[in-house]
């Protein structure tokens, strides 16, 4: 590491976490493309890396044991939970969530090959290999905190969206609208909510989109048209930006005067273009 003299400052701080305006930009979200009317929450996630810092964290810790997928559909119903390993009962989260260590028959394919989901032994290591994983980096996670986005009074590391392909679509189309960089989407059907929508944007550090697996539709019964967004945190301003300033173009009329409604009923106007409908004849 760079030496750093005690008597120097070195860089800017963060800014302070502006949770009023977070809250904002939750509810234009959920308002633009409805996700309020499915009645979930937009989740946020951040990780601890010491006990200072975790035992800090007002927030309940986990009764018990569940996992990780489980604490995010908690999440979405308005619940905050942090926990430690031994609150976890999926070692496919722990791993790869950075909680402990992986093993031999995980890393050498044996146990995703025992679900009968893939063709072969080789077949199954290499999608074990091609899973982001925190557990590979050096850093041990000493503890995480789901809960919904707007109640952090800190700056969360993820963000994580349980959407419909529509609003899948639509926050895609919100997060390229400043730069034009399309994310690069890693996707696997295997461990949908720790690997593809939580370590994998917090490794890139771009939007991931996931299908879900079978572990997590079992373990929470999510319906059959829910899949998942997740980026970090510092691109959520920028995206829902994106999102409402792309209404006009995307949504047709009747999406746009529902829309409108649901910003008014918050009290909140939104100057949207009714006659500017790509589907009008």
């Amino acid at each position: 590491m760079p030496y750093k003299h005690p008597k120097i400052s070195y860089g800017l701080p963060m800014d302070n976490h502006d949770s009023d305006l977070t809250a904002e930009y939750v509810e234009d979200l959920q308002m633009a493309i409805g996700i309020d009317k499915q009645k979930r929450q937009i989740v946020g996630v951040r990780f601890f890396f010491n006990q200072e810092d975790y035992d800090a964290c007002s927030d309940p810790q986990v009764a018990g044991k569940m996992a990780y997928c489980v604490m995010v559909k908690k999440a979405c119903g308005g619940k905050s939970y942090k926990s430690r390993l031994e609150n976890h009962n999926c070692d496919g989260g722990t791993t790869a969530l950075g909680l402990e260590k992986s093993n031999n028959r995980i890393e050498s394919g044996e146990e995703y090959f025992s679900y009968n989901l893939y063709g072969s032994s080789s077949a199954a290591r290499r999608m074990r290999q091609s899973v982001l994983s925190l557990h590979r980096l050096e850093a041990v996670t000493y503890g995480i905190l789901v809960k919904p986005l707007k109640d952090f009074d800190s700056a969360p590391d993820l963000v994580i969206c349980l959407v419909n392909p529509y609003q899948a679509m639509r926050i895609v189309q919100g997060y390229v609208y400043r730069d034009g960089r399309k994310p690069q989407i890693n996707i696997g059907g295997m461990q949908a909510l720790c690997s593809e929508i939580t370590a994998t944007p917090y490794i890139t550090g771009e939007l991931n989109l996931s299908v879900l697996c079978p572990s997590t539709r079992m373990l929470c019964r999510w319906d059959d048209d829910v899949m998942a967004a997740g980026m970090p945190f510092e691109k959520f301003f920028t995206t829902v930006e994106g999102v409402v300033a792309t209404i006009n173009s995307t949504d047709l009329k009747k999406y746009k005067e529902e829309i409108i409604r649901r910003f008014a009923a918050r009290g909140k106007q939104l100057p949207l273009d009714l006659d500017d409908d790509y589907a009008a004849d």
